[in-house]
Order: structure tokens, then sequence, then C-alpha cells
């Protein structure tokens, strides 16, 4: 009788190896999640619709149907960043708001690798868990809300982001999503080109370009090196065209829109929108003289220092080449004053150049502290790793904190009530005349505004027309009822179709004959207004 065959017990290699690879896997990923959820905790955010979200997310909150924005004046003109807004309105199409806080600790995580990516290049973090996690938490310290905090108090408001900002106020993080924060992208294309993921790094940096236009100079500038030092270890044309080709063509839809869309209407308007925009709305961006402080000159140390100590590596010659085309580019505008290199940015390559420094220096640090090679010592290895999670953890709490405290802030906002009664009683074909530094007024009620300071258009005409439209508003908000003209009312309403008037503290007791009160707390009033 023939013996029968017995079923095999073992296991093929790669069925062996497939479940410890497996859970090596998801351990490597839980870490890393780990990693972003304490740096984004530790960086932290700001309550939704602060500062230049008031901006940047009406366009989308329009599309959605967010109340009735999409009559709004500024809805309708042509819109600066429409791959941000896409993301925007199909956010609040599909997510709850708070999914926006998700959105931004996923950008956290791209920033995060992309500072690892620079730093593990050259200094290898990956081969040594202390030198890892030492790198992390110098990374999460220098990045952390607390520490903003006391060098805000200390040295200034302008010391806040000394370590990942830029100069002239510009950075690729903040506490708020906006289209700048994809200019983490830009970080990403360096770490990319450093691990000698050419084609990658191209379409990391037009990406961020084409979510945010204004990062097409500093893309371009990154491309340009990366083909300069590709160029230079292989001794040929080739790749270097190749490189340039690709990011020409993936950046020319978001170019071809900026041009048709965002282009010059005429000389006469082009001139005038540009004066606007840089005598009086961003000056503090785009005036070398309004933003050129201590500041400068210690990132500028921070990026040199990181040279010196890096400066066989790619990454280096990278950040080399981007600062001396930044300061040239720099010098040209001081010299020339022209306006429109102004509103170019020439100097925002510096928001990208910082962090990527810090990360270099930061690597540095790590592998000095662990030992190279690494600390061999388990039980002092161990006290190091603990150290190091014990300062994240805290850094992330106090994050946690200062979002906590900003929403206390927030719902304490003296314009809370009558944000309140307007978004319950607003209706479509109203307008409403805010005071001009009112920004969070459309966002907050859904209702259409005339104007306020903080959100404008970038078509020429429609810069101009903001510009008229604000010194209207000026002429209306005065510091005493008696100084304001009441015609003006009238002519508010009959060009711009203005049916409500929203008064401050100072213009509580202002009597008009053609406005009538609806609403009255102790802080603001609403006064509608009767058809001239």
């Amino acid at each position: 009788m023939p013996a029968r065959a017995v079923p095999s017990t073992a296991k093929s290699p790669r069925a062996a190896s497939s479940g410890p690879i497996s859970r090596r896997r998801l351990h490597l990923a839980a870490l890393c999640t780990l990693a972003v959820l304490a740096f984004g905790l530790a960086y932290g955010q700001s309550p939704l619709y602060t500062s230049n979200q008031n901006q940047y997310f009406l366009h989308g909150a329009a599309r959605a149907g967010i109340g009735f924005l999409s009559e709004d004046w500024l809805t309708n003109t042509a819109d600066p960043t429409p791959v941000f807004s896409w993301i925007v309105e199909w956010t609040y199409r599909l997510l709850p708001p708070a999914a926006f806080y998700l959105e931004y600790l996923l950008l956290f995580g791209v920033y995060l690798a992309a500072l690892w990516l620079i730093a593990d290049a050259l200094f290898e973090l990956r081969t040594s868990r202390t030198r890892a996690l030492v790198f992390l938490v110098f990374i999460v310290i220098l990045h952390a809300a607390a520490l903003r905090v006391v060098q805000g108090r200390l040295l200034g408001e302008t010391w806040e982001y000394l370590w990942d900002g830029g100069v002239a106020g510009q950075r690729l993080l903040g506490t708020v999503l906006q289209p700048s924060s994809f200019g983490v992208f830009l970080l990403l294309s360096i770490g990319l080109f450093a691990r000698g993921r050419f084609a990658w790094a191209c379409a990391s940096a037009a990406l961020a370009a084409s979510v945010h236009p204004t990062y097409l100079l500093p893309a371009a500038i990154l491309v340009l090196a990366y083909c300069l030092i590709a160029w230079r270890e292989e001794r040929s044309l080739r790749r270097p065209l190749l490189l340039g080709l690709l990011a020409l063509a993936l950046v020319t839809p978001i170019v071809l829109y900026v041009v048709i869309a965002l282009g010059p209407t005429g000389p006469d308007y082009f001139a005038l929108a540009q004066q606007i925009l840089v005598q009086e709305r961003v000056p503090h961006h785009a005036l070398p003289a309004a933003w050129l402080d201590a500041t400068v000159l210690v990132k500028l140390a921070l990026i040199f220092l990181a040279l010196i100590v890096t400066w066989k590596s790619r990454a280096a010659r990278v950040i080399a080449l981007a600062t001396a085309a930044g300061l040239l580019l720099t010098v040209i505008q001081i010299l020339s004053g022209s306006e429109m290199l102004a509103l170019l940015f020439p100097w925002r390559i510096s928001a990208v150049l910082v962090p990527a420094s810090v990360g270099l220096l930061c690597g540095w640090i790590a592998r000095r502290a662990s030992g190279d090679p690494p600390l061999a010592n388990a039980r002092q290895s161990r006290m190091v790793s603990i150290a190091c999670v014990a300062i994240a953890l805290l850094l992330a709490a106090a994050g946690v904190v200062a979002f906590r405290v900003q929403r206390a802030e927030r719902d304490a906002d003296p314009a809370s009530g009558v944000f309140h009664f307007i978004r319950e009683h607003a209706r479509s074909g109203e307008v409403y005349l805010i005071p001009a530094a009112l920004q969070e007024f459309r966002l907050a009620t859904g209702a259409p505004a005339l104007v306020d300071r903080k959100s404008i258009p970038y078509l020429d005409t429609d810069v101009v027309e903001w510009s008229e439209r604000m010194h209207l508003v000026d002429f209306v908000y005065r510091e005493e009822p008696d100084d304001v003209n009441c015609a003006l009312l009238d002519q508010l309403a009959e060009r711009y179709g203005v049916t409500h008037i929203v008064l401050d503290e100072d213009l509580l007791d202002l009597a008009c004959p053609q406005s009538r009160e609806v609403y009255r707390d102790s802080h603001y009033a609403v006064h509608a207004l009767t058809a001239p």
C-alpha cells in the first residue's frame, strides 16, 4: 500500500517573512503617524477662519453654497488660487469643516518627511533610533508654539518664526491652512533631489507652484539649480534638458491660467494696481525697507552655517545656488525699485531655504549627540529616547493648550454677537458695509460684504476697484457720529447695492434718516438702509 503523502508544514521564505515584514511596516507606519501628530500638535493650529483663510477660503466656500457668498463682489473676481479653492470647495461638500485641520496635519507630515529626507541623505538618521529621535525632538522644539510665544514676548513679534520662516514675514507653515502651506512640497522637492529622485523633485516643485502661483519663481529657481547640479555631476545636457522640460510641462496649466485670468488689462491699470499692492496692501512683504531687520541676518547666518557643515552634499549645493539667486534678484529689486519684481517676491525662496538649513543643522546635531558610530550603551540610548519622547509630548500638550486658549478668545470676540445675528437673518440680495478691519465677516456670517482690508483681488482692474471701495469705507467710519456724511450711504446703496451697515463702537449712536436700527449690542449695531 503506497505511503500517504504528509502535507508539508514548512513555509516558503516569502510566507515566513511576510508576517514580520507586515508587522514591521505597521510598526513603522504607527511611529511615523505619532511623529507627525506630535509635530503638528506642538506646532499648533489656530481656529478655523483666522487670518488669511478669510480670503483664500472665500471662492471655494461660495462655490460650495455656503450662505450667500456667491453674491459677494470678491467671489466674482478672478480666483488667484483655483486649485486651492477646488480643495476647499470639495472639503465643504463632502466633509465637515473640521476636516481642514486634518488636511493641514497631512501637510505637516509632508514638511516633516521633507526635513527627514534632507537630513537623512547626509547623516543616515535611519541607522540609529537614538539619532532619529534626537533629530525629531530638535525639529519639534524649534517649531513648537511654546517656543514661538517665548521668542515673541522676549524679542518681539518678528522673531516668532525664527527657525522655520523666511524673510519678509513669508513662511511655508503657519497656524492656518492656506495656499502658501503647500510650499512644503518645495521643501520635499529638495529632499527628493538629495536622494537622487530628480524627476519627482521637479514634480513636487511644480505641485507647490500649481496650488499657489506665487511659488512659480521659487520653483523655477530650484529646478534651475537641479539642472545645473545634474549637468555638473554627469557632464551631459540630456538629463538637465529633460528635467527642465518636465517641470515646464507640469506648470504650463497654471501659468496659462495666471496669464489669461490675471494678466494685465492695460498699462495704466497694471501700473496703478502694482502701486496699490506694494505701497498700500503688502508693503511688509514687498518692500525690503519694511522687512529688513536683525532677523534677516540671523536667518542668513543659519543658511551659511548649514552650508559650512554640509558643503559637499547635494542639498547644500541646491541651497547655495538658490540663496545666490534670491540674493541677486533682491539686490536687483532694491537697485531698480521695480514694483513688478517686488510682487514676484524674489526673497520668498528664503521660506524654503531656512527650514532646509535648520533640518541639516538638526541632523548634524543628532549625529554628534548620538555619536558616530551611534551610542552602543543600551541604558544610555534608552534614557535619551525616553527624554526625547517626554519633551515631544510636553510640547504637543502645550500646543493643544494654545489652541484651546485661542478658541476661548474667539468665543469671547466682541463681534460674535453681531455675526450670529447676521448669520441667522441674512437674505439673498443683501450687501453689508462693514468696518475695514472686520475680516472674519464673510465666512462667519455667509453674507456678502462691500469690502474689507484683508481680502483682496488680484486682477489689476479689481485691485483698483478694491482701493476705491476702501477709500469710501474710510470716509464712512469716523471717530464720531457727527463726522459721518449720511449722503455717502445713499451713494453706496445706489452704486454698490449696499443694504445694511455694521456700526462699530465709535458709531453706535449714528442716526441717518435713511437707516433703521435692526440690531444692537454693546459693541456693534446693524442698520438697514432705505433704497435711495
